[in-house]
């Protein structure tokens, strides 16, 4: 009889192996998603109907649709608004999956999870008994699953406005109409400067950890590597620091008065009204049909 060839791992700690890869795979990920987030101009660009409508027209009428679709309380009133929200996206030339998958995988789900209580705890006809737990009778009436849907279906309604409004107008002109809109000049600041520097700074973290991948021999230990972490967000913050002090001092040189300056020029043109007008009725409508709906 030989004896049994021992077996060979190929890496004497597969699950330290298994987590730095996790983190490595996280943090190319989340890098990934955020320059898809954030480089979005290019449909901000194309020749759609919403592109062509002036950004002040579009942020209030976005505005007053969200403002809508919170105060609805019918189903197929925040439906149909949903479904003329795609239709507007489908022709401005925006692809289905940006407002489809993105905004009905992630943050509908988490409404969906926030309201599971209210779900779950419901008054009236018990259309499903679950059971107890503890002093707690968990059941489904039909007042907590209609509440239910009408909450999810707002907020898929309102994410999906204002991703619309975000990718389909260049970011410039975002901040200069939220200017005319009479937003606070500190707030436009300090959304646009972390609207562009976010990703630097992801892609500055990247190249941290691939200096540090390339540099390891073995697995570190892991006091070793929550040092290292530690270093990395000090390293991380100083350089936040440092850019912001630089970049804002660029910028006066450069003349900045705390206005938003771009090159193209706002003007209400006849079609601009004829698309404010028209979408300010229609929302107007909605919400009288779903006013007298609950009055009667």
């Amino acid at each position: 009889m030989t004896a049994e060839a021992p077996r060979i791992h190929p890496h004497p700690h597969p699950r330290r192996r298994g987590r730095r890869d996790f983190i490595a795979k996280t943090i190319g990920g989340v890098t990934e998603v955020v320059e898809r987030a954030v480089y979005t101009e290019e449909h901000a660009r194309r020749a759609g109907l919403l592109q062509r409508v002036d950004a002040r027209a579009k942020l209030g009428v976005f505005l007053a649709a969200v403002l809508v679709v919170g105060l609805a309380h019918t189903l197929w009133i925040i439906l149909a608004l949903y479904a003329l929200t795609l239709a507007l996206g489908l022709t401005s030339r925006i692809p289905a999956d940006l407002l489809l998958k993105r905004v009905l995988l992630g943050i509908p789900l988490f409404a969906g999870i926030v309201a599971l209580p209210a779900l779950l705890l419901g008054h009236g006809e018990a259309l499903v008994e679950i059971g107890r737990l503890g002093p707690l009778h968990l059941v489904i009436t039909r007042a907590s699953l209609l509440g239910f849907v009408i909450f999810v279906s707002r907020v898929a309604a309102s994410v999906t406005l204002a991703a619309l409004l975000v990718v389909t107008t260049r970011w410039a002109d975002l901040l200069k109409a939220l200017r005319a809109m009479r937003v606070p000049e500190a707030f436009v600041v300090v959304l646009g400067m972390t609207y562009r520097y976010i990703f630097l700074f992801l892609r500055a973290l990247e190249n941290l950890l691939l200096a540090r991948a390339s540099r390891t021999v073995g697995v570190a230990r892991d006091q070793e590597a929550r040092r290292w972490v530690g270093a990395t967000i000090g390293t991380l913050l100083g350089k936040s620091l440092r850019t912001s002090n630089e970049v804002y001092q660029a910028m006066v040189a450069r003349g900045y008065s705390g206005d938003i300056r771009t090159l193209s020029s706002f003007q209400m043109r006849d079609e601009d009204w004829l698309f404010t007008l028209s979408s300010l009725v229609l929302l107007a409508v909605a919400l009288l049909i779903d006013l007298s709906l609950r009055w009667r």
